[in-house]
Parts: C-alpha cells; sequence; structure tokens
C-alpha cells in the first residue's frame, strides 16, 4: 500500500511536540539543557512536603539537564536510597537510562513509576520514548492513548498519538502484506487485526483482513469486515470486488454478481464485468432443475433434457421460429422439463408423438439428435442459403447408415453442417447421445444462428 510522504514529516513534528510536561518550579539554567525533550519529573502536592528531598531531586534535574548524565544518576539512585517512595527521582532515573539509550531499563524504571501513580504524565510520556526506542511502536501507542486520555488538552501528544498510529499502522500493513504474498495467511492475518486494532475505521485495512478471511475460508468474518469497510467508503471498487469473492465463496452467485456490477459502475474494468456476468450466469444456472444442470456430464440424455437444453441455448432462434397449433400432450403435466418442451415443440423442433405423448424420459439415440438438429438447420438456412443448399446436398457414406435409412437426410446435413461428428466410418445410429455430445451440437448451431 502506499502512505502519504508527508507522515515522515509529521512523525518528526510529532516527536518534536510531544515533551509537553508539567511546568518545573526549579527549571534548569536556561540554554544549558542537553534533553529539552524530557519532560520535568514534577513533583506532585502529595510529595512537596519533603523539602530537603525536593531540593536534591531538582539539583539532580538540572545535572542531568546539564550533561553530566552518570552524575545524575548517582545523585537520583542516592536520593531513592534516602526516600524510596519518592518516584520522582524514580522517573529521573529512567530518564538518565533514556539519555544512555538503555531503552529496555528506562521502560522498566517508568513502569515502576507507574505502579506507585498511575496517572503520573512525566513517567507516562518517557515510557513512550522508552517503547519507541526499544522499536515496540504498538505500545507506544496504547501509552499515548493513556497521556491524551488523562490530559486531553495535550495537543502535541495528540499530533504525536496520530503520526504514531499511521506508522504503527503501515509497519503491520507492509508485515501483512509480505506474509499474504508468501502464503503465510495466518500470518498474514495476524498482522492485519493488529493493524485494526490500531485504525478500527480503516477501509483499507477492513477490506484487506476480509480478502484473508476469505482465502482462509472463514466467511463469516469476512462478509462482516468486508460490509464495514464500505460502510466507510461505499465508494472503493476494490470493497466491491472483495464482496464479490466472497458471496462467491458462499454460493451466492446472483448477490456476488450484483456486487460486481458495483465494482464496475466505479471502474469499468472488462475482467470485472465478464466476471458479473459469468456470476449471473452461475446463479441462473443454479436456479434451474437438477436435471439441466447434470447435462454436461450425462452419460446419456432424454428427450426431455434435450427440450430445455435446445429452448435455453438457443431461445432467440426458439422465439423468433414460426408457432405451430398448440397439441394436446398428456405425458409432461408433472415434468421438469414441461415449459421447455411446449416451447421446442411449437416451434416445430421436437414432435409428439402420435398418441399424443411427448415421452420426455426416453433416452436419446444418435439418430433422434440428428432429426433435431436437421429441424434447427432449417430455422438458420435464410442465415446460410448456400451452405444449406450444400448440407441438404450432401451425401455422406457411413458403414452403417445406408442412404436408404429414414434418418439419412437428416444424419447427412447434421454431419455436413459440423453438428455432429460420425465415428470414423461409421455414424453408430443407435448409440446414445452423451451430455457432452448434446452441448457440442447446440454450441455449433449457436455458432451457425448468430453468424
Amino acid at each position: 500500500m502506499t502512505w502519504p510522504r508527508a507522515s515522515a514529516i509529521l512523525l518528526a513534528c510529532a516527536l518534536a511536540l510531544s515533551s509537553a510536561c508539567v511546568s518545573n518550579p526549579q527549571p534548569a539554567t536556561p540554554g544549558a539543557s542537553r534533553f529539552p525533550d524530557f519532560a520535568e519529573p514534577t513533583v506532585p502536592a502529595s510529595l512537596a512536603s519533603q523539602t530537603a528531598v525536593v531540593d536534591a531531586h531538582w539539583r539532580a534535574w538540572q545535572r542531568l539537564q546539564g550533561g553530566d548524565v552518570n552524575g545524575a544518576g548517582r545523585d537520583f539512585a542516592s536520593l531513592l536510597k534516602r526516600a524510596p517512595s519518592f518516584y520522582p527521582a524514580l522517573t529521573g532515573l529512567g530518564d538518565v537510562a533514556l539519555a544512555q539509550k538503555q531503552y529496555k531499563s528506562a521502560a522498566g524504571q517508568f513502569a515502576a513509576v507507574l505502579q506507585m501513580d498511575a496517572a503520573y504524565l512525566p513517567a507516562l510520556t518517557g515510557l513512550v520514548d522508552a517503547q519507541l526506542g526499544d522499536g515496540d511502536r504498538a505500545r507506544a501507542v496504547a501509552t499515548l492513548e493513556t497521556i491524551v486520555r488523562l490530559d486531553p488538552s495535550r495537543e502535541s501528544a495528540k499530533t504525536r498519538l496520530d503520526v504514531l498510529r499511521l506508522r504503527a499502522v503501515e509497519q503491520e500493513m507492509t508485515t501483512a502484506a509480505a506474509a499474504r504474498s508468501a502464503g503465510r495467511l495466518d500470518e498474514a492475518h495476524a498482522a492485519y487485526v493488529r493493524a485494526l486494532a490500531l485504525a478500527p475505521s480503516s477501509p483499507l485495512v477492513l477490506r484487506e483482513l476480509a480478502a484473508v478471511e476469505a482465502a482462509q475460508g472463514a466467511l463469516d468474518d469476512a462478509e462482516a469486515h468486508i460490509h464495514a469497510a464500505l460502510s466507510f467508503d461505499p465508494s472503493d471498487p476494490e470493497a466491491y470486488v472483495t464482496l464479490g469473492a466472497v458471496l462467491e465463496a458462499r454460493g451466492r452467485f446472483r448477490e456476488a454478481g450484483d456486487a460486481f456490477d458495483r465494482a464496475v459502475a466505479l471502474d469499468p474494468r472488462p475482467a470485472w464485468r465478464a466476471r458479473a456476468e459469468a456470476l449471473r450466469a452461475r446463479a441462473d444456472l443454479d436456479a434451474l432443475p437438477k436435471e439441466y444442470r447434470d447435462i454436461p456430464a450425462a452419460t446419456s440424455v432424454t428427450r426431455g433434457q434435450v427440450a430445455a437444453y435446445l429452448a435455453l441455448k438457443l431461445k432467440d432462434l426458439v422465439d423468433r421460429a414460426p408457432r405451430q397449433a398448440p397439441a394436446v400432450i398428456t405425458d409432461i403435466g408433472a415434468h421438469w422439463a414441461a415449459p421447455w418442451i411446449l416451447s421446442v415443440t411449437r416451434a416445430g423442433l421436437m414432435e409428439i408423438q402420435t398418441n399424443h405423448t411427448f415421452q420426455p424420459n426416453a433416452l436419446v439415440h444418435r439418430t433422434d439428435l440428428a432429426r433435431v438438429v436437421s429441424q434447427v438447420l432449417a430455422l438458420v438456412a435464410a442465415r446460410h442459403a448456400k451452405e444449406a443448399a450444400a448440407w441438404r446436398s450432401a451425401r455422406p457414406k457411413f458403414a452403417d447408415l445406408a442412404p436408404d435409412h429414414a434418418a439419412y437426410a437428416a444424419v447427412a446435413a447434421a454431419v455436413a453442417a459440423g453438428v455432429m461428428a460420425p465415428d470414423g466410418d461409421r455414424f453408430s445410429p443407435t448409440r446414445l447421445v452423451t451430455g457432452p455430445e448434446l452441448v457440442a451440437a447446440v454450441a455449433r448451431l449457436g455458432q451457425l444462428a448468430s453468424d
């Protein structure tokens, strides 16, 4: 992800401002401060009565600001032996450790102070510096949040908190992206969760977290987080793409297609448009009966399946065909393909038996399909007059189908048009038609109808 270059400048400014602290009743000599960013360890009223201790404390502090770090450390330590509960001096020892870049030791000293007075701002401010020195941005952010909560007027702390939070989020996002690219999804998820804790209203963090959760199969969490991302930024097309992917994984194909449509409305990428169309087609397919969905892999197909496949895949052609007078069909009333059977019989593409039955569950042989194909070819002949003449006049030779066979003309036309293929020098007229054969034949018919 790309972060603003200005954040580096903001961070420097925030670090400079973060030294806001309680006024020192005995300030160091002007111009002599070596560590002006350290918060002065002021003496609270509850400890101010220890006059000699307070005076010794400020002498030690002035010594530190004068640059005598080791001497200041000895003075603070000596003072604490006399007054172990005088925690401003313990804060001073923490500042000495900061000056020596001993960040872990400094953090320990400040933490000990906060055990005595959890609201002592000089120790909290020093703890932020120690945590940052130790590279722990997340803890520094938490400490700054405490400072701002205790003293909302500290604008320098607010500024520093904002910039550090930005930097901490950036670090977590970089870690997460690298882990995700390497396929370490658990590690990426943990980093995105940490980033979200720092920036709970960030649509980018929410979106990326949702994408990883979707890849992990945690679809409930993924959907909740991507909806949250869109609530903060409904103009992000990538978020709608992520939502679409989550909904697709949940099998909610129509909703997924709608999500991709929203993405396309914001950014008309061809790949997203194609994905939306594919998802709508998948939703339409899922809404169809199982018998229809089973066709592409079927080892044999029924007349009802052929009728439904023709009616749906060649809908425009079927709808344009001259209507034949409705006929009574006695055996399709409760059949799943009844509407499509009526459609193709009225278009003259499949016949009704003389006893008024369609026999929708009868299996289809190769000659049966050839007869249907020849009827469809008759409808597309107007678009292919020259080719149609060649199809009708074709006389291919088959070892198993004589020219005087009742189905020969239909078979010859189907083969000549490239809709059906022979088995070498044989047509195999009695072999059952498979689902893949039906799919291929109708695809070729659709091509001819659209040319």
